[in-house]
């Protein structure tokens, strides 16, 4: 009877295990936040919706919105933060990220168009750009040379007017760059960790950030972030003080990895 009753304790039911209680309420969450979104998005009047991706701060589903192709990107709920805590930075985040957008298109950086923003229901709808992630398009091999200096340009051209007009990316790697269907333009995408900054020091971790990006997945193609910097400096307002804050930031990096 002793080791019988041992047996069951160390083996207890399925529907019992902790692993499965844990896994349930992981999954019973994520599935309360796809029906939420879904139902906000079906009261904004989207015929449809998949998801396309997910990050660490949202999801991004592709809708249609005002009988045009959109995407919806809609944040998580921090459920380890206080409700009203959580609500009120997730709303100045969507909000921050809104408005980075709209400006850095008034400066001349291609982004896709803001149509509607739902603070209340943490969500942004925008343009939905048809192509592919830059980063795809260089781990494909079939960009030539002169491809890869036209994208350098566009990228460098992009990124000095955002820093001239006062906006820090925050996450320029090449999975937030998309090589547009059709014509090829690079559009720079997902401004959630943007922000206001006419700090050189920020504009040199930006350019520091795309620095690291390119060579740790796409060792080949380093020359890219030569044509970006060259770009950049030609033009740039700042580029002096940036540029120079930018060579210290990248010291401070080696040193930091030499050291380990």
């Amino acid at each position: 009877r002793r080791r019988r009753r041992r047996r069951r304790r160390r083996h207890p039911p399925d529907d019992a295990s902790s692993s499965n209680r844990g896994g349930g309420a992981c999954d019973d969450d994520a599935c309360d936040d796809a029906c939420d979104a879904c139902d906000v998005m079906r009261r904004h009047g989207c015929a449809s919706s998949s998801m396309l991706s997910q990050g660490a701060e949202g999801r991004v589903y592709a809708v249609r919105f005002a009988n045009r192709d959109a995407v919806c990107k809609q944040r998580f709920r921090k459920r380890y933060r206080h409700p009203t805590l959580d609500e009120k930075l997730t709303k100045a985040r969507l909000n921050m990220e809104a408005r980075t957008m709209i400006k850095a298109r008034k400066c001349g950086v291609l982004t896709p168009n803001v149509l509607c923003v739902d603070a209340d229901e943490c969500c942004v709808y925008m343009e939905r750009v048809r192509g592919r992630a830059l980063k795809e398009a260089l781990r494909s091999g079939a960009t030539s040379d002169e491809a890869l200096k036209a994208f350098g340009r566009e990228i460098g051209a992009a990124v000095s007017a955002l820093h001239d007009g006062g906006i820090i990316h925050g996450d320029l790697t090449t999975s937030n760059f998309m090589v547009r269907e059709g014509d090829d333009k690079v559009v720079m995408i997902d401004f959630g960790l943007s922000y206001p900054s006419v700090v050189a020091e920020d504009k040199g971790v930006d350019l520091y950030v795309l620095e690291r990006a390119i060579t740790a997945a796409h060792p080949s193609h380093t020359a890219l972030f030569d044509e970006i910097l060259a770009t950049y400096k030609k033009h740039s307002r700042f580029w002096n003080p940036t540029l120079n804050k930018f060579a210290e930031v990248r010291a401070r990096g080696r040193k930091r990895s030499m050291v380990g």
